[in-house]
């Protein structure tokens, strides 16, 4: 890697640990510095929170930013008020407005995390793509995740909207989904690239959790739009 590599700051999903990111970390460390944000467990914490702590993370330096799940209305966010320190912005597997009804998240959250099978949550997660170290990973996770913060973040879901936001953004994007994502439909983010332009989505056979089951590929598109980021600031200018 060399002394003058970027940066690119990685946002987790909604467990907050950042340890899913191993394997992407590792795919982008030849083109990248990489920070791991990691989101402290407190359940008073909402998007606005989040914003605030990923911008305090970032200073005044110019980095590519990374949003993954629940992660992705906060990269939107930090990135519309930071303006040119993002160099380009990633978003993967999720969403600008809650993906699915307001009501049926915060059911969700009042749920216990094991109500739903291992089995049935790893299929909506994974799909055919995952792994037994992934499988034992995000098990881990998810029993060790309390219960006040996944609900926080459930809620906070709920009432999201960056849409404006994220119309108003200049920098570079690139949109990152799974073709059988069943948790978030790829047809929104599909429509905001078309309603944006100057972004561009590349779609992966996989499901949810495609920055753990594709990783490489996924490391391979991140490396090359950063290589690229001089054409998307042509784009941009035109």
């Amino acid at each position: 890697m060399a002394a003058t590599a970027r940066e690119i700051v990685l946002l987790p999903g909604l467990d907050g640990t950042g340890d899913l990111f191993d394997r992407l970390a590792a795919g982008l460390a030849e083109e990248f510095t990489v920070k791991v944000v990691r989101y402290p467990n407190d359940p008073s914490l909402g998007y606005a929170g989040y914003a605030e702590l990923v911008r305090n993370v970032i200073g005044r330096r110019e980095v590519f930013l990374l949003g993954e799940s629940f992660s992705g209305p906060v990269a939107v966010r930090v990135a519309a008020q930071l303006g040119s320190q993002i160099k380009g912005l990633v978003l993967a597997a999720t969403f600008l407005k809650n993906p699915w009804p307001s009501w049926l998240i915060r059911w969700a959250s009042h749920a216990e995390p094991d109500a739903t099978p291992k089995k049935i949550r790893d299929a909506i997660l994974m799909g055919s793509y995952g792994d037994d170290e992934l499988r034992n990973k995000v098990d881990q996770i998810v029993r060790s995740l309390s219960r006040p913060v996944r609900t926080a973040r459930l809620r906070a879901i709920a009432e999201v909207d960056v849409r404006d936001d994220f119309a108003k953004l200049s920098c570079p994007i690139l949109v990152l989904h799974g073709r059988k994502d069943w948790l978030v439909s790829m047809t929104a983010m599909q429509k905001a690239v078309c309603n944006k332009g100057g972004a561009r989505i590349v779609a992966f056979s996989a499901a949810h959790m495609l920055l753990q089951t594709c990783a490489d590929e996924a490391a391979k598109e991140i490396r090359a739009f950063a290589k690229s980021k001089t054409l998307w600031e042509a784009q941009y200018e035109d």
